[in-house]
């Protein structure tokens, strides 16, 4: 490539392309050939006739146990059941999450938020029976982002549904060899259960032999079936796609074995959480079971549901399974009959939430089939991936690293800073902060391993260009080059050998947006390697500049002398060069540093100095600030579970999990800065969990004092402070959405802001200086203080009280606020450090 040409960079396919058009991609939704009509009048009848059968047995069952018996466990639960229906929301949560790793390249198009859609509405459809499961199915396919290649949409729905069948295969033989070894079997069911196990492993470990040695079994039965004359035009024309999807499932184990183990992984945990369902069911109604009881109920309880596959809904023979497998457990068929009932109230709400996301998703999708077609080939070229922000019309950001002739040279652009190479965190910090538009200047004897290495990484976005040049090039001459791409473009020219903080960036674009000439940070007076240049001064530097300015502090001096560039001092805590190995130690002080939010207190400050160390391990493995917010809801779940126990030591240990859930909740948000990976649903997942956390806390102390007690009062005082909780919620929520709809993360700050702003307030003042009482850092000590004095019910009045204080103060802000003219958010660094 000549020297100083640009180039995009080329997509790397792991394997063969198949040529696939659009032509050939609209063909998995054409219908096959309609049936007869008494054909489809029978099967109708069929479905019918199995419904009304099932809803029968479930009648037989429930007169049977006595409708008496079934009211009295369900009534036991009581609204103890939002615990099972909240253990359901995370199971789906968890269950996308492993299904968005499976998109491999194409992840960063698919929204979170609407694969959760298609996720509950695809399960709302399976319910159904088995037809249903295959309508969910092909929604999933279908209904998934238009612009991901509709192989990888086809291969990644494959691989969820076979990731979430081979781990449940796994925890059956698990709970099966458990069920032989340690349960009271007859001699007919121990045999049975061994034959079960022999087969299950025999199938097990022949699935994972083909996986490994890439049998072609679905390629070659296409191929069988081209021979037949009746379908042989109709595969044929549909072979390129299954090869397609094919080589990307063998594909997913073999070059992405991280995501592979992980989804195995997050599989693994929805099947463990329906083992903790079964066994929280049993335990609310006073039945001990035992975590290994448990996982047999729900081993069986699976078969069951295999077996009823062609039974639409399910209906009767679950709940008649359920009884046959409680009676097996030694329990009465009334408490099986609880059990599936309370799991189906479960999967009605969820079913509920499905169908209201399907409906959504209909009239989204019938609006983008009027203005664009839904499938795209696969050779298509996808968009970018990365979240952030568009590029603004006129603003193009230029990173320059072609000063390093060797990538392993010291200060090489990919010396690791935050787990991430130097340059990459320069391209995803600017991305973030300004656009899409960058083109990074390297140079042409590292171009190819250092974009190899950053590709490699999968985070590098698609939109970035590159300029090949030598560090001796005439910086004139490459700013000419580039204005002929940009045309009347802003420029910010950024130097590739130092890390910022994200907010420098932000506050170049601001200013380029409000004035026009040249700004150029400085840090003592010096250089610090950030430039924002007008259209037209970037167009003067390209004809006037001298050809003897190679470098950016060159055209620093220029600038200075021939236009009055105006200088921004920065303090130095807000960058860092990095040229060699004590720099790097110096860079990554800093970026611990800037860990610390502004808003932080003493009790939060403290947290950081055990969150900020674990999260520095976490970033070393493929782990998402997400993962990191469930996780720290299951300890959430786990101190709620043991408030509920009752009890002195049950509470304190409930208090001890409460204090670690509040260290861990610092981590999402550290991994998400030192990876450059925040997002909005990242926040909104975090503000979820931070409630549920509340929530669980609150609920499981409820339940623990009136188990401890036997006081009703403790049932008044839950449901005041429920109300309160949930009431808190939703106001604070509004007036996040107010103040910050653009920034939510920054709405402390700016609330604390206003509210300092009217001192004279009583109400706004009392609320900016007891606020931190509230706050996920400081309420678990207190919590753990009050418990280790066994004194758990002060601090379920106190919060039944604070919670209902803390909605009416905040309603009153925003009240308050919405009087005055909205202040706009200040993306200056400085004041982001200083507050």
């Amino acid at each position: 490539m000549a020297r100083g040409r640009m180039s995009t960079r080329r997509k790397r396919w792991p394997t063969r392309r198949a040529s696939l058009t659009n032509t050939s991609a609209e063909l998995l939704t054409q219908r096959v050939t309609p049936m007869s009509k008494s054909a489809t009048m029978r099967q109708t009848a069929f479905r019918a006739a199995a419904a009304v059968s099932g809803t029968a047995l479930l009648a037989c069952l429930i007169w049977r146990v006595g409708p008496g018996s079934l009211v009295q466990n369900i009534s036991t639960l009581g609204w103890r059941l939002v615990l099972v229906i909240a253990l359901g929301g995370v199971a789906h949560l968890v269950k996308t999450w492993a299904w968005r790793l499976t998109l491999t390249s194409s992840r960063g198009q698919a929204s979170f938020t609407r694969m959760l859609q298609l996720r509950l509405a695809s399960e709302a459809a399976g319910q159904a029976g088995a037809l249903g499961l295959i309508f969910g199915e092909g929604l999933r396919v279908s209904a998934l982002d238009p612009n991901i290649p509709i192989d990888s949409r086809i291969s990644s729905v494959t691989l969820d549904r076979a990731m979430f069948i081979a781990s449940g295969a796994i925890v059956s033989l698990v709970g099966t060899v458990a069920a032989v070894l340690a349960m009271p079997l007859t001699h007919a069911l121990r045999l049975y259960a061994v034959l079960f196990t022999v087969i299950l492993f025999s199938l097990l470990f022949a699935i994972a032999l083909a996986m490994l040695n890439r049998w072609p079994f679905v390629s070659r039965s296409a191929r069988v079936f081209c021979r037949l004359y009746f379908l042989r035009h109709r595969v044929e024309a549909k072979l390129p796609l299954i090869h397609s999807v094919e080589k990307k499932v063998f594909d997913f184990h073999r070059y992405t074995p991280g995501l592979f183990w992980a989804s195995l992984a997050l599989n693994l945990a929805c099947h463990g959480m329906a083992v903790l369902e079964v066994y929280l069911v049993l335990w609310l109604m006073g039945v001990k079971i035992g975590l290994l009881g448990g996982l047999v109920f729900e081993v069986f309880t699976k078969m069951v549901n295999a077996v009823g596959t062609f039974n639409p809904g399910n209906v009767g023979s679950y709940e008649g399974g359920n009884m046959l497998i409680a009676k097996m457990l030694g329990l009465t068929g009334a408490v099986g009959l609880s059990v599936a009932v309370a799991r189906r109230l479960r999967a009605i709400f969820w079913a509920a939430v499905g169908g209201l996301c399907l409906f959504l998703l209909s009239k989204s999708r019938a609006h983008a089939n009027s203005g664009e077609s839904m499938f795209r080939g696969v050779t298509n070229t996808p968009k970018s991936g990365m979240d952030g922000q568009e590029a603004s019309p006129g603003f193009t950001s230029i990173i320059f690293a072609n000063a390093f002739r060797e990538a392993g040279e010291g200060g090489s652009p990919l010396m690791q800073i935050g787990a991430l190479p130097l340059l990459l965190r320069d391209i995803l910090s600017v991305q973030k902060a300004v656009g899409n538009r960058i083109i990074v200047c390297v140079n042409p004897t590292a171009r190819s391993y250092v974009e190899s290495e950053l590709v490699g990484t999968g985070r590098l976005p698609s939109s970035v260009r590159w300029l090949e040049a030598r560090s001796n090039t005439p910086l004139p001459r490459l700013l000419k080059q580039i204005a002929s791409v940009s045309r009347d473009d802003h420029m910010m020219l950024v130097a590739g050998n130092a890390t910022y903080y994200p907010a420098l960036f932000r506050q170049a674009r601001e200013w380029s947006k409000n004035s026009g000439g040249a700004l150029t940070m400085t840090g003592n007076d010096q250089p610090i390697g950030i430039y924002a240049l007008s259209a037209d001064i970037a167009l003067d530097a390209a004809e006037h500049c001298p050809p003897e300015i190679c470098s950016l502090d060159q055209l620093h001096a220029w600038l200075i002398s021939t236009h009055s560039a105006e200088c921004k001092p920065v303090d130095g805590s807000l960058w860092q060069r990095v040229l060699t190995p004590e720099d790097r130690t110096a860079a990554e002080a800093k970026l611990d540093r800037w860990l610390v939010k502004p808003t932080d207190g003493v009790f939060a400050r403290m947290n950081r100095r055990i969150s900020v160390p674990i999260s520095r391990q976490l970033i070393k493995f493929p782990i998402t600030p997400n993962m990191v917010s469930v996780f720290t809801l299951g300890v959430g779940v786990a101190s709620g579970a043991f408030f509920a126990c009752g009890g002195y030591w049950n509470m304190l240990a409930g208090a001890v999990l409460s204090l670690w859930a509040s260290i861990l909740d610092g981590c999402d948000g550290e991994v998400a800065r030192l990876k450059l990976l925040e997002s909005d649903f990242g926040c909104w997942l975090e503000t979820v969990c931070d409630y549920l956390y509340y929530l669980l806390i609150f609920a499981g102390m409820a339940i623990g004092l009136i188990r401890s007690s036997d006081e009703r009062m403790y049932v008044t005082w839950g449901i005041l402070l429920l109300f309160g909780a949930v009431m808190s919620f939703l106001v604070t929520g509004l007036g996040r959405h107010y103040l910050a709809s653009g920034r939510p993360e920054q709405y402390l700050g700016i609330w604390q802001a206003k509210a300092e702003g009217r001192r004279s307030n009583p109400i706004l003042y009392f609320g900016r200086y007891t606020e931190f009482v509230i706050r996920r850092c400081f309420m678990p000590y207190a919590l753990l203080f009050f418990a280790a004095f066994n004194l758990t019910k002060v601090v379920f009045f106190l919060a039944a009280i604070g919670s209902n204080v803390v909605w009416l103060i905040s309603l009153y802000s925003y009240c308050a606020f919405a009087f005055a003219s909205r202040s706009p958010i200040r993306n200056s660094a400085v004041s982001e450090t200083s507050a």
